[in-house]
């Protein structure tokens, strides 16, 4: 304890009893007292802080507004709470270059307010951005309501400052060349360290905005209006739906003019110029009308379309209202999949006897039910619980994933087990384990317990997928390097006896509905355009662009296509095959495997296949850079001892700037 008053400020280490219950909870039910607080002074203060906890192997929880719903601010272990509050400034605004940095603290409302007079917005826009914090949102990768036409927070941090739990710090960039490292701490919940600065992207703030209610008479035609604006190419900038046992209690609250006598309601947001917003709101109308609108009204002025946005925003303190506690999920289905999903949620919380809301956001079929009861009352407890476990599961069943932007914390580790199966799970462990051999980083987070026996049961592979498994393991026994290449044009190698991700030439599927695309990693450029084109479909792949889909994603030619690649199945170093994602527009549960071996360059395994986003409508084309081996830095070293020890795949090549 001397040690850490001495690195921290001795009144800034705290173990009274009131503090201590002050900070052992979040928004979920998870209740643990820390055995100590530590209110953290400024950024240089996490390191020295961090290695004495290591030397002692202390556990710590980093948080700071603690909005989460999961369970992951929770000190399971005991140990030290980090209180980043403090680390609350905004360091630089960059409108010239178009990014801010902000330290981990900052609440996102205040860089809103800081870049509102500039004339720029920060994209991600969670409900309850006037408390919760930037860091907190990369940790959880929060998004909110723009995501479907913006990406979540994922897609706009630039840079991180990052300290392991050993104390050792690192500095991503998105410049950096090798797997993108800001990616994978997106959703990473505080597992892997502390975050203690980011540079994050601007843009300057849209001119024209128009927002519109629409009122329909079942939350099916609801959605079913959002799959078809998405197949008319119109992407609006946001797509907010709710249920009537939503909007009456909003109206109950904050009064903000939502029709109380329809069963769903939308609320609709185009931007761009006066033309695009006027050509695209026929479009939207006529799609509305289609599906049965009952109401379709434009906001007249800036303060109706504010009133519309307070009373979404309000939703949770709504409900809050209603009883002491609020449970909110967070699964995600496939767009096309969310009228069956949500059939599936209401009769699990008829079948309970459960009273809740329904608001989602529909272009990403992220949907947040909003439960609400006593949890005094134990048996009531005990029912929401199991529901929600319920709620989940028809979400994986659906295709879907158990988190969206919330995260898996403590509250639904469990179901982890249920949406993936042993060696993806064992991949999360190991790259936990790389980060945080002494498992001291927000321990007993995101990865089920004991869940060898419970994990879902592998899909068997594809015969070429296979082959390639079956020969990586007979040279993992005989000590044989693996060298991965696929059409050899990026990846490329002079080895005798390559391992070719070529055989892996199918598209399988070209998905209309959902827009998405997903193929094998040897499928080359010029066959997958072919197959696009005539589909009448776009995608930011280069058209004419050499080499294969799989060489595009994982040399580190096109990092724009990075954002773009929903999901990923991987062969690792011991023959073991991972999947992850899949046609989702966000999945926070568990670590982003698309994202680690998004420009790995073969050194953590062999990409095999590959689901990504197509449009509608012709899209700009991701610059595509020179092919140049990328610096490692001591995480992506300590991933490559976790899968490869014997250093059999591509080796990685000299340090990056830490």
């Amino acid at each position: 304890m001397k040690k850490l008053k001495q690195a921290a400020g001795e009144e800034n280490v705290l173990t009274d009893a009131v503090s201590l219950s002050l900070y052992a909870y979040d928004c979920s039910l998870s209740r643990t007292r820390p055995d100590a607080l530590i209110n953290v002074p400024n950024q240089e203060a996490v390191a020295p802080i961090l290695r004495i906890l290591q030397e002692y192997a202390v556990p710590f929880v980093p948080r700071a507004s603690a909005t989460n719903h999961a369970g992951s601010c929770a000190a399971l272990n005991g140990g030290a709470v980090l209180n980043l509050t403090r680390l609350n400034r905004i360091l630089q605004i960059n409108t010239q270059e178009g990014f801010a940095v902000v330290e981990p603290g900052a609440v996102g409302g205040d860089l809103q307010d800081a870049l509102a007079p500039l004339g720029f917005f920060y994209a991600p826009d969670p409900a309850s951005e006037r408390v919760c914090t930037l860091g907190g949102n990369l940790a959880q990768n929060a998004s909110g309501a723009r995501c479907m036409k913006y990406g979540g927070t994922i897609d706009h941090v630039l840079e991180a400052d990052f300290i392991l739990p050993d104390g050792g710090p690192l500095h991503f960039s998105r410049r950096d060349g090798g797997p993108d490292f800001i990616g994978l701490l997106a959703g990473s919940e505080g597992t892997l360290g502390v975050i203690t600065r980011m540079k994050v992207k601007i843009l300057p703030a849209a001119k024209h905005i128009k927002t519109f209610l629409v009122t329909f008479p079942s939350l099916a035609h609801s959605v079913q209006t959002v799959s078809d604006l998405a197949a008319k190419g119109v992407i609006p900038r946001c797509v907010e739906a709710m249920d009537q046992i939503t909007t009456r209690a909003v109206e109950e609250f904050a009064r903000s003019g939502y029709p109380t006598d329809a069963q769903a309601l939308l609320i609709l947001e185009l931007d761009g110029t006066p033309a695009q917003i006027a050509s695209d709101e026929k479009q939207l109308e006529e799609i509305c009308l289609k599906n049965q609108a009952l109401k379709f009204i434009p906001a007249k002025n800036e303060a109706e379309r504010q009133k519309l946005w307070f009373g979404r925003r309000a939703a949770y303190a709504a409900m809050a209202r209603l009883a002491p506690n609020v449970m909110v999920g967070d699964g995600t289905v496939p767009r096309s999949e969310l009228p069956r999903a949500l059939a599936k949620v209401r009769r699990i919380l008829d079948d309970n006897n459960i009273y809740a809301s329904l608001l989602f956001h529909a272009g990403d079929g992220n949907f947040h039910p909003q439960i609400v009861f006593d949890e005094r009352n134990k048996p009531d407890a005990v029912r929401v619980t199991r529901a929600l476990k319920e709620i989940l599961q028809a979400c994986v069943d659906c295709g879907g994933t158990i988190s969206g932007e919330h995260g898996v914390g403590v509250e639904k580790r469990a179901v982890m087990a249920y949406q993936y199966d042993k060696p993806t799970l064992d991949l999360f462990t190991r790259i936990k384990r790389a980060a945080d051999p002494k498992n001291i980083a927000n321990p007993l987070k995101l990865i089920p317990l004991a869940y060898a026996e419970k994990a879902r049961p592998q899909q068997p592979l594809s015969a070429a997928a296979q082959q390639l498994a079956d020969a990586i393991r007979t040279r993992r026994d005989a000590r044989v390097p693996c060298t991965v290449t696929g059409a050899n044009t990026r990846l490329k190698t002079a080895a005798e006896h390559p391992l070719s991700a070529r055989p892996l030439n199918q598209i399988l599927d070209i998905d209309k509905t959902n827009y998405t695309v997903t193929a094998g990693a040897g499928v080359t450029l010029a066959e997958l355009a072919q197959a696009l084109e005539s589909e009448n479909v776009y995608s930011i792949l280069p058209e004419k662009g050499n080499g294969t889909l799989g060489g595009a994603f994982a040399s580190g030619c096109l990092p724009g296509f990075y954002p773009h690649v929903l999901g990923v199945e991987a062969l690792l170093p011991d023959g073991s095959y991972v999947r992850y994602g899949g046609k989702l527009m966000k999945n926070a549960a568990g670590y982003n495997l698309a994202r680690l071996f998004a420009g790995s360059q073969g050194t953590l395994g062999l990409v095999t296949q590959l689901t990504f986003k197509i449009f509608a409508k012709p899209v700009p084309k991701a610059p595509e850079l020179t092919f140049q081996p990328a610096p490692a830095n001591a995480l992506w070293r300590a991933v490559k001892a976790q899968l490869d020890p014997e250093d059999l795949f591509p080796p990685l090549t000299g340090d990056a700037r830490v």
